[in-house]
């Protein structure tokens, strides 16, 4: 490709630069097409977001510039042999790391066009007039599920409040009510600035959060209640109904008292609270204090994770995703940078975890690179995924109230297991739930650690159910490897009961 010296032309570098600027592209393939003076800006696949960008440009362009009408996008006559250092790949890799935690300001305007439906549509009812707990373990979309129906609320100009508890982790006193509560009043006032109400009870929730007696702050909650209900009614009443959004509530530890303030507020208020949480660490109601939403009457169920228990699903929905960004990117596509057999193995290693599929391609992007790869290959895949298995571990802290040596026991042991003894990355193991192993293993698949490829086995007698689970990809690959290890299918297809009871069973004993 004849490239011009931009140096040498101020017109043009005008041109080059406010594209790079606004496309976020580190650098523009270009040349000019000397017969007409036309200046050609060269990307992977321009679609009509850069062309849009390009135009928005022009417009601001002064109009003695020669390109000012005489710069347009072209497709690349052939894909270029070094492709993973083209900035286009630069720029998805920044996107991708963007991706990885989603908050109510993620992509802002450009949030529809870098969303992906969930595997089993569950955005119609996020978005119906019910309360609404979304379950996934981390990574599995719950936070953009939230986002996708409060970004459509924003788009309306309907009335919500957001609230991170990642702000309030680990919080077990009363307390974290009075301030999730304030916290709600301070963002809905812009609904309704004239409501003396709101100030009223914004004013009172301040007093109350200097009060260091927990049973004081109950009953002052309490009574004030019905004051909070009656001003946050007048908003809903006003717009037809209000949405209250709670995103990760199992960082708490007080969980169903914290609901059952919030839900009283909410009932019979056109209110709706929409919630997510990680289902192994959440308490949504406690029977013995009659405390908090009890399912599924007063909320329902969404569950987002489905691990590899519809593998075919999870690889179409992940290569969706990837393919968003990859296009946002101006990429024909993700598979434009894979190796043979690329796609197959990431979700598998990933577990059909959409937030994990994002990393580790990341990484992986990264790692091919440093081997002078020409695309991404499948043992840069397994490197990223032992890279990412310490961020797992680290995560069981937060995610697991108090002690987690023994959690951390039961994993050293599956482990020991799989590598060492049966030199294999699947097992079985019946399903006990008041059994303390099993709890305990349950707590591991919500860390990520083990991954679900089968709900409910029969592989022996009758009466005895097994859950069939795999050991995250990142103990025995990568820089890990362990070659000795026959691994459970390759690649994301239908399983075969044949497959699932040759399996070899870990004693919960």
């Amino acid at each position: 490709m004849i490239l011009t010296n931009a140096s040498e032309n101020n017109d043009m570098l005008e041109v080059l630069e406010a594209f790079k600027r606004h496309s976020r592209l580190s650098s523009v393939d270009f040349k000019i097409k000397e017969f007409n003076n036309y200046l050609l800006l060269y990307l992977a696949n321009p679609t009509d977001r850069f062309f849009g960008i390009l135009n928005r440009i022009l417009e601001n362009i002064p109009e003695e510039n020669p390109y000012q009408q005489h710069t347009t996008l072209l497709k690349r006559p052939k894909a270029p042999s070094e492709r993973l250092l083209l900035s286009e790949v630069q720029l998805l890799r920044t996107v991708l790391s963007e991706s990885l935690t989603v908050t109510q300001h993620s992509f802002e305007d450009d949030f529809f066009s870098r969303y992906t439906a969930s595997v089993l549509g569950a955005e119609e009812q996020i978005k119906s007039h019910g309360n609404h707990i979304v379950y996934g373990r981390r990574g599995a979309g719950k936070s953009s599920l939230l986002a996708f129906f409060m970004h459509s609320l924003r788009k309306e100009k309907k009335p919500y409040a957001w609230v991170a508890m990642q702000t309030y982790s680990g919080r077990e006193d009363i307390q974290v009510v009075t301030d999730v509560l304030m916290e709600i009043v301070e963002q809905l006032q812009k609904y309704n600035m004239a409501s003396a109400e709101l100030g009223n009870v914004r004013l009172k929730l301040e007093l109350l959060a200097d009060e260091t007696d927990d049973q004081i702050v109950e009953k002052q909650l309490n009574r004030l209640r019905p004051k909070i209900r009656k001003a946050l009614a007048l908003i809903a009443e006003k717009y037809g109904s209000l949405f209250i959004f709670i995103d990760d509530v199992h960082l708490i530890k007080e969980q169903p008292v914290f609901l059952n303030h919030l839900y009283a507020i909410c009932r019979d208020n056109r209110i709706f609270l929409k919630i997510s949480g990680i289902e192994q660490f959440v308490k949504t109601y406690d029977p013995f204090l009659r405390q908090g939403l009890e399912k599924p009457h007063d909320a329902q169920e969404i569950r987002l994770d489905y691990n590899l228990t519809l593998p075919n699903k999870s690889k179409n929905h992940i290569k969706s995703i990837l393919d968003a960004h990859a296009i946002y990117c101006a990429l024909p596509d993700i598979s434009y940078l894979c190796g043979k057999g690329v796609l197959d193995r990431l979700v598998w290693v990933a577990a059909g975890v959409p937030r994990d599929a994002l990393y580790i391609f990341s990484k992986a992007i990264s790692r091919s690179v440093m081997k002078d790869e020409k695309k991404v290959s499948i043992s840069s895949i397994h490197a990223a995924a032992s890279e990412m298995v310490e961020g797992k571990l680290k995560d069981m802290q937060q995610d697991i109230f108090g002690d987690s040596d023994e959690v951390k026991a039961i994993l050293e042991k599956i482990r020991s297991f799989c590598i060492d003894e049966k030199r294999k990355n699947a097992f079985l193991v019946e399903i006990k739930n008041e059994n303390t192993v099993f709890v305990q293993i349950q707590q591991l698949i919500a860390l990520r650690l083990l991954h679900v490829i089968h709900e409910g086995i029969t592989p022996r007698k009758a009466g005895r159910r097994f859950i069939a689970l795999m050991l995250d990809y990142g103990f025995y690959v990568g820089i890990r490897a362990a070659r000795s290890v026959d691994l459970f299918q390759k690649e994301p297809k239908a399983l075969t009961s044949h497959e699932l009871r040759k399996l070899p069973i870990f004693p919960l004993s």
